[in-house]
Parts: structure tokens; C-alpha cells; sequence
């Protein structure tokens, strides 16, 4: 099985050990941006709407996107094998673009979370990531398996590394962007699909507690896909009948 690919903006494909920064790249510090997605049977899936979040994003950090990064994912993911998923990690630094793929770890299909009050910075997938790792070192030190943030107002954000999805009746919901959360594509593609199941779809705001009487709450993320939360603080919440539904629309 491959280990890894490593690619390079303007060198292709190199050794997975070889340096692809410069000691001297703004991104060390955290400035740069990266988007993360799926490689399935040999394709990256949603590649446009992720290059649409970083361009988006760019002029936030001043930082200029370069135009071939379209063909540039394609030809790196055309050295990982078909027959496996890969994690894609696109990079956008002020010097260098780069990208790694490697094999998706087993996925989670059911969580336990706990809420954490919303760590503050900018809704963009910036390299400047310390609030995300620090959670989930928390999460992984805690016995839960996830994190989901709250805003000073109490209401429900997202997780370190996904976005909240709720089945409330019959509209399939997450939060807005305009809420300060990282627009999630995931679960922006999911909204998409629900007039297909009979769902209308809406950005909504939500309190932790009234998660529990909802038809379903999920974490959604691009390389994990669809995990249900099965506990929230503590409490159990009812097994949803609707998530394998949601993780054929995502092909898992």
C-alpha cells in the first residue's frame, strides 16, 4: 500500500521526506491557509467547492491564490491508488504550495461530546490551527471523542475539525457562516441534497440543550464524512433513523 504523496506546486511529485518549506515562509507562523478533502477512486471530491473556500478565505490573509492548483491536485492524486481513500491536505503559503495524501484513518461513526466555550480567531481555514489542536488534545485526554464549540451567547458552533448537522423535523439544518463558523462543505453539499429526501434546508442557530430533541445531530466533515453524536455533556441522545440514509447520499 502506499505510505504517502507528496507534491510540490512547480516541482510535482517528490520524496515524502523532501523540505517543502523555506525557513524563511510567512506559513511557519501560521500564515497560510489549507483545505483538506477525499480522494475517492482516484479523485478528489468536492475539489471546486474546497478551492472556493480557500480563494474566499485568501484575501483575509492577503494572500494570493495561484490559478493552477486545479491541475496541480489533480496530477498528484493521479499517484494514489484507486482502490484506497485518501486524505488530501492542501497548503497555500506566501512562498510555497504543497500537498499530502495519505490512507484515511478508520472512521468514527458515533461520538461522545462535550461542549467547550468557541474559541476566538477568523472563520478561514488557517494554518494558525493552535484553538483546533488544543481541543482535541482536551478531547483525547477527557474520554469523549469530540469537541463542540459554543459561542459567549450559548448557542452551538461547530467542532474543531467539522461542522453541526441537525435533522429538526423535516429540515435538515447548520449553522451560518455568519455565525463566525468556517462555511463547512460537507455539510453545505448535504443541504444541497436534502429537497432530494423530502427535507427542506436552512442555517439556523441552536442551544446545545435543544440538540436533544432533535431527529439527528451529527458531526460532518470532508475526510471523516458523517459521525452521529450519541452523547452530548453527559446525556444520551436517541439513535437516529436517519444517518445511514445520510452516509449512502455521501457514498460511505
Amino acid at each position: 500500500m502506499q505510505a504517502s504523496v507528496v507534491a510540490v506546486l512547480g516541482r510535482g511529485v517528490v520524496p515524502s521526506g523532501t523540505p517543502v518549506m523555506r525557513a524563511d515562509d510567512p506559513g511557519i507562523l501560521g500564515d497560510g491557509l489549507f483545505e483538506t478533502m477525499l480522494v475517492r477512486d482516484g479523485r478528489p471530491w468536492l475539489l471546486d467547492e474546497h478551492l472556493d473556500r480557500l480563494s474566499a478565505s485568501a484575501p483575509t490573509l492577503g494572500l494570493a491564490v495561484p490559478a493552477s492548483l486545479h491541475d496541480f491536485v489533480l496530477s498528484a492524486c493521479a499517484e494514489w491508488p484507486v482502490d484506497i481513500d485518501g486524505a488530501l491536505r492542501l497548503v497555500c503559503t506566501p512562498m510555497t504550495a504543497f500537498c499530502t495524501i495519505n490512507a484515511v484513518p478508520p472512521r468514527v461513526l458515533s461520538l461522545r461530546v462535550r461542549t467547550l466555550p468557541a474559541a476566538s480567531g477568523l472563520p478561514v481555514k488557517s494554518l494558525s490551527y493552535g484553538p483546533s489542536i488544543a481541543a482535541r488534545r482536551w478531547v483525547a485526554a477527557n474520554g469523549v471523542d469530540d469537541a463542540l464549540w459554543v459561542s459567549p451567547e450559548g448557542y452551538a458552533l461547530e467542532g474543531p475539525t467539522a461542522s453541526l448537522v441537525w435533522l429538526d423535523g423535516e429540515t435538515l439544518c447548520t449553522v451560518p457562516p455568519s455565525a463566525g463558523v468556517l462555511p463547512g462543505v460537507t455539510a453545505a453539499w448535504l443541504l444541497a441534497q436534502a429537497p432530494s429526501q423530502g427535507w427542506r434546508a436552512e442555517h439556523r442557530m441552536i442551544k446545545p440543550a435543544d440538540l436533544h430533541s432533535t431527529g439527528g445531530v451529527w458531526l460532518a466533515s470532508s475526510v471523516r464524512g458523517l459521525a452521529e453524536v450519541r452523547v452530548l455533556d453527559g446525556v444520551e441522545l436517541l439513535q437516529s433513523l436517519h444517518t445511514e440514509r445520510l452516509r449512502a447520499l455521501l457514498g460511505y
